[in-house]
């Protein structure tokens, strides 16, 4: 049963979807990609922007702007090789925009920052938070994991035990993160190809998770939050 709230919204795509290493152009200029996932929520909404940088020499630089990534594994990294063979239409990544420091939304971001020579602009606090999960030989999971989830309430001890056997979790699925980012934060301006992009923060799902709005597009991504159907993130 849908809720009050999800009644009031308009899904201008319906149930159409990107076929594997193909996108839709959602707005002008805006790819969607889906990626599968190895988990319960078995896919992840990515984007391509059109952009148009100017680069330290005055030269104008065509091609891409990356917003989240997928998880370090070996079928992501194939479908975006793919992608970057037919959808880019010949031109390269400028940057890559990550919303937040969940596995699969910053999973892939290293690798393809060091693919394209291209800077990972994220939150300051997410990237802090990535970077020290990295190191932590639980990393989300293990008995520091299991303490975290009973500390919230959790009291089933078949998923609490899973959880204590993901030892080394986060790393395994978030290639090396990039030692330099750019800093977003709430109420900054991205200019992507001439349009004017909001960050929007968002507190509780990730630690200072941004969302992307475009005024001229009336377009929002949103990264895992927003919406309450498992959908394309954009709202239209």
């Amino acid at each position: 049963m849908k809720s009050s709230h999800e009644s009031a919204l308009h899904y201008p795509l319906d149930d159409t979807l990107p076929g594997l290493a193909e996108t839709i152009e959602v707005a002008p200029g805006i790819k969607w990609i889906r990626m599968s996932l190895p988990f319960a929520l078995d896919h992840i909404n990515l984007w391509l922007l059109r952009d148009r940088q100017v680069d330290m020499h005055g030269e104008i630089r065509e091609g891409w702007t990356i917003v989240d990534c997928c998880v370090n594994r070996s079928e992501a990294r194939q479908q975006w090789e793919q992608i970057f063979a037919t959808q880019l239409e010949g031109l390269p990544v400028l940057r890559i925009i990550v919303t937040h420091m969940h596995p699969d939304h910053i999973g892939l971001a290293g690798w393809l920052s060091r693919h394209w020579d291209a800077p990972l602009w994220i939150s300051a606090t997410d990237y802090n938070v990535a970077r020290v999960a990295m190191k932590d030989q639980d990393g989300f999971g293990g008995e520091s994991g299991a303490d975290f989830y009973s500390l919230h309430g959790q009291r089933n001890e078949e998923f609490l035990q899973h959880v204590r056997t993901r030892s080394s979790y986060y790393s395994s699925l978030v290639a090396p993160i990039p030692d330099t980012y750019h800093r977003i934060m709430d109420g900054f301006d991205i200019d992507i190809c001439g349009r004017n992009w909001q960050c929007i923060a968002g507190y509780g799902h990730a630690p200072e998770h941004m969302a992307l709005f475009c005024p001229d597009l009336n377009l929002l991504i949103s990264g895992d939050m927003v919406l309450p159907r498992i959908s394309a993130n954009v709202s239209v």
